[in-house]
């Protein structure tokens, strides 16, 4: 590891402690960081205790944990369909999750603390699984799957579309704000299985990186390394589409984060998975925190839906892409 992916790191791991200590700090009431220290070790009860430990320590932890995810596994399935415009949801786990909680919401047992996210993780995993089917009997290859994931796609969003119009308007703007992204519906009591099945994904994925790399190189040039091409992108597909589905499963279909952070970091540390994954899990992770903080205080009282910062930053830098591409042309 050389001294710039080092010092990479140490940047990375800075600026994720600073936008968590801003993530507990800002919102529509201010605490100062001395406050914040005193809160986390504090048994007694006060405002500023209960607004620290029981709101935003919870809310600022979730945003890291899926931050990491969704960039993580962005980044593993740009690399093993090698398509730089592969993000997590290419594959038809944001219809299938949608649906999930369309469902929820429709028959009213959304406030359920099981329902919704088991609802939208079953639909996650339905739409993995159908689409892992429907390539189960070819050679695994890229465009087969990423076509798989648009029909699946189309297929629930639709399914998600007929649910609303024959549904109660009353329920409708709830499950709007959770499909666009939105931390404020996450239970924090399901905040320590949620922890262990994201960081699983992401350590495991890290751990693979070099088999990534050889899932990553074009033509035949895998074989020559002696793995089972199939049985590896199966795995890693898995493991990906598991990472997404729980975090989509706790807040809602959050964009642009596993889509945009392996992008910019792939400019810093390159591509080599090995330092790319870990380093994507630290970006993500600041990112979301950032947005989420920003989505809590620029129109203080309201509170956005996360995932309206994402989209926006989101779009705003492929537009930025876009134009310097055609000035390079």
């Amino acid at each position: 590891m050389g001294k710039k992916i080092i010092f990479i790191y140490i940047l990375l791991t800075l600026v994720l402690f600073t936008s968590f200590i801003f993530s507990i700090a800002l919102g529509s009431r201010d605490i100062d960081f001395v406050d914040i220290i005193k809160s986390l070790f504090s048994d007694r009860l006060s405002e500023d205790i209960i607004i620290v430990k029981s709101i935003r320590l919870p809310r600022a932890v979730m945003s890291i944990l899926v931050g990491a995810g969704l960039s993580t596994s962005g980044a593993a399935f740009q690399a093993i369909l090698k398509n730089p415009l592969a993000d997590p949801f290419t594959l038809g786990l944001s219809g299938g999750a949608s649906f999930g909680a369309a469902i929820a919401f429709v028959f009213g047992i959304s406030a359920n603390l099981l329902a919704l996210p088991f609802l939208a993780f079953a639909g996650s995993l339905s739409a993995v699984f159908i689409v892992y089917i429907m390539n189960s009997s070819k050679s695994f290859g890229t465009n087969s799957i990423l076509l798989s994931g648009v029909i699946v796609s189309y297929i629930f969003s639709s399914a998600v579309i007929l649910l609303f119009a024959i549904s109660d308007a009353n329920r409708l703007q709830l499950a709007f704000m959770w499909l666009i992204g939105n931390f404020s519906s996450f239970d924090e009591r399901l905040l320590a299985v949620t922890t262990i099945a994201i960081s699983l994904g992401i350590i495991v994925l890290c751990f693979l990186g070099n088999i990534i790399n050889v899932l990553s190189l074009s033509g035949d040039k895998p074989k020559t390394f002696g793995l089972n091409i199939k049985t590896h992108m199966k795995i890693i597909f898995l493991i990906a589409s598991l990472i997404t589905a729980v975090c989509t499963a706790s807040c809602g279909i959050i964009g642009f984060v596993g889509l945009m952070t392996p992008h910019i970091m792939r400019k810093f540390v390159g591509a080599n998975n090995v330092y790319l994954l870990p380093a994507c899990a630290f970006a993500g992770a600041a990112f979301l925190s950032f947005c989420d903080t920003l989505s809590r205080i620029i129109f203080v009282p309201v509170m956005l839906p996360v995932g309206v910062i994402t989209n926006i930053v989101g779009g705003a830098f492929f537009a930025l892409l876009l134009f310097k591409g055609k000035r390079n042309d």
